[in-house]
């Protein structure tokens, strides 16, 4: 049982995406003071936008995380070059597919948020089967091969977080990780909101680390996507919380202790010599 997508430029992409648009987008203007979250999906890229849609609002937010820090390859050519810059936005594209090519020459600023691959699998799963236009009916078991091989929307969790991670260096792209937010989610607020050029006292500091917990978020129509009406159309009758756990080890529930070993084999290979490590409990 396979997920319905389609190659682009050698990534496979869900077909809610124009595939001449996102071949297009590494020619889009890159301008001063732009400001992106980018991540492999299921890493914590809703978490980081509403973390960054409050820092820029001073802990007020009035407006949903659609319109404050919009989904680039989703909005299509004529919606993105409407935007005056400078401009916040989200991504999920390879390195090398990002607006200018190369996000860690340009002038913008990056937030690459990565999380533990087993756990983005578990919930990358319950996604693709939320989701209608995927047409995944298969079982846990299924989804594992399908991750294994990169089958699954934007394509290899390994090549994706690699490529980025060799740019963990550069001044504007701040590397963060989901297990980090979830032991210090005030200290991570600081430093996204420093990393972006506020300076916010204590007090904003406490207030968007307030509004920007699991079961504040999950309460949040202005933070979650189950209620906005273009997502409802396409959500499976039987479809999981948009916001579903948000801990850390939930895997543990779904891999087999023989899946679990072959991830780690490849995990070992694939990692090897970089220095990247994750927490998986």
């Amino acid at each position: 049982m396979s997920i319905k997508l389609r190659d682009v430029n050698g990534i496979p992409l869900n077909l809610g995406l124009d595939p001449d648009w996102i071949a297009s987008i590494p020619d889009f203007p890159v301008s001063p003071g732009d400001l992106y979250v980018a991540t492999y999906p299921k890493s914590g890229t809703t978490w980081v936008q509403q973390i960054m849609s409050l820092v820029q609002k001073g802990g007020e937010k009035e407006t949903h995380l659609l319109f404050d820090v919009p989904w680039l390859e989703f909005m299509g050519k004529d919606r993105a070059l409407a935007l005056s810059p400078p401009r916040t936005l989200k991504c999920h594209l390879p390195y090398h597919m990002m607006p200018g090519r190369d996000p860690a020459n340009s002038t913008g600023k990056y937030i690459y948020v990565a999380r533990n691959p087993k756990d983005v699998a578990v919930s990358f799963y319950y996604h693709t089967k939320r989701l209608l236009p995927y047409e995944f009916t298969g079982d846990w078991d299924c989804f594992f091969e399908c991750f294994m091989k990169g089958e699954v929307d934007f394509g290899s969790w390994f090549d994706h977080i690699l490529d980025w991670w060799k740019h963990k260096d550069a001044e504007n792209i701040l590397f963060l990780k989901y297990e980090d937010l979830k032991k210090d989610l005030s200290g991570s607020v600081k430093t996204i909101a420093q990393f972006m050029g506020y300076s916010l006292d204590d007090a904003t500091i406490e207030k968007i680390t307030r509004q920007s917990t699991f079961d504040s978020m999950k309460d949040d129509p202005l933070a979650t996507y189950d209620k906005v009406p273009d997502v409802q159309k396409v959500l499976a009758s039987d479809a999981t919380p948009f916001i579903r756990k948000g801990i850390i080890g939930d895997w543990k529930n779904h891999f087999s202790p023989e899946q679990s070993a072959r991830f780690d084999a490849e995990y070992t290979k694939r990692m090897s010599g970089t220095d990247l490590e994750f927490d998986f409990e």
